[in-house]
């Protein structure tokens, strides 16, 4: 089989290395974090880990769900009555016992038990082609520059990223400037453990003067998760924030102060007191604005780029970041690629019969 480099280890990433990693890849995965999870990055606190940013599954998930069965975790899946303020009066959520950790965890493991690698601290500068190959040009942690050659690239940042990074790339001109135009929405989220929950809805939003606040909604994750072990109740306030704000720019504990002002004036009773710890995480690219007017996966032949903001195309649906449409964009991927080798294969073997006759 091929090697394939594949930069970035969030879901999509990881999902795309377990799944060619399992089919006889040679699999490198470049990550310039020092940990794995992208978006569905964890910390722990109390004796569970937590997702830096709110998330949860849906029955509708089904491409997730499919997953966590091939996994073997579908047995961690516990479902519970979501209230909805504004929405449907209940939903069913669902969630891992042990948080989406548990889900990334089973994903390295099948990554490296199948002969895949995971480098660290390493971020991509450029990617380049080489006759058939590509060369993936990455900065190490201590500067140094290190080359990885590939038959096959799967690229999951950003589409601003991407075009950043291949620019020696003989790509288009149309294909390059439809990337480009690819623009997103920040988010700003501020995690934080408190003593008690002033409301038992799981997720608010819809606010009186909404312009004046500066999160978007608010995530109950305990009203709802409420049998875990964190020493206190998780919540979430999530806002969106241009990267031209002040806000954008200010120290975590200015930001982290304007959110709390804010979210008294909601809840007057809520003293800073009652704020036993905090972590503020920013998404520069967080969701999109809009579908691109094509199909922009393969920009060029065996380079994939396996981003929420090319789930979908010509539409003039709103764009969601949903982990669902992401995993089946990995899943196809994969396809792609197991279906080019399976048919090089062929090939050969066509050629070999014909020779020796």
């Amino acid at each position: 089989m091929s090697k394939v480099c594949i930069v970035g280890a969030g879901l999509s990433g990881l999902i795309c290395g377990m799944r060619l990693a399992k089919s006889g890849h040679d699999v490198v995965i470049i990550e310039e974090l020092t940990y794995p999870g992208g978006l569905l990055a964890s910390t722990r606190i109390g004796g569970e880990f937590i997702e830096l940013l709110p998330h949860h599954l849906r029955k509708t998930d089904k491409h997730l769900l499919s997953l966590a069965r091939e996994l073997g975790i579908d047995s961690k899946i516990f479902w519970y009555d979501g209230l909805w303020y504004g929405r449907a009066s209940k939903k069913k959520v669902g969630y891992f016992d042990g948080g989406f950790a548990s889900l990334i965890n089973v994903l390295v493991q099948d990554i490296t038990d199948n002969g895949g690698r995971i480098s660290y601290a390493t971020s991509v500068s450029e990617i380049k082609k080489n006759g058939d190959k590509f060369s993936t040009v990455c900065l190490l942690s201590d500067s140094k520059k290190h080359t990885v050659e590939s038959d096959y690239v799967i690229f999951t940042g950003s589409c601003r990223t991407f075009v950043n990074a291949s620019h020696g790339l003989p790509i288009s001109m149309n294909i390059r400037d439809q990337l480009m135009n690819v623009t997103y929405q920040s988010r700003i989220c501020l995690m934080m453990l408190v003593k008690t929950l002033p409301s038992d809805a799981y997720l608010l939003q819809k606010f009186p003067s909404q312009s004046a606040l500066p999160f978007l909604r608010i995530v109950n994750h305990s009203a709802c998760f409420s049998d875990k072990n964190y020493g206190g109740q998780i919540m979430y306030l999530v806002g969106k924030c241009q990267i031209s704000d002040p806000l954008w720019i200010a120290s975590d504990q200015d930001i982290m102060q304007e959110y709390v002002k804010a979210y008294r004036k909601l809840f007057p009773l809520i003293k800073k007191s009652d704020i036993k710890s905090w972590r503020l995480t920013k998404v520069r690219y967080a969701v999109t604005d809009q579908l691109p007017e094509q199909d922009l996966t393969e920009p060029l032949e065996n380079i994939y780029v396996c981003a929420s903001a090319l789930t979908g195309q010509a539409s003039n649906g709103i764009p969601e970041n949903r982990m669902d449409s992401v995993t089946q964009l990995a899943f196809d991927i994969c396809t792609r690629i197991n279906s080019k080798e399976e048919a090089k294969l062929n090939g050969r073997e066509e050629n070999t019969i014909i020779t020796a006759i």
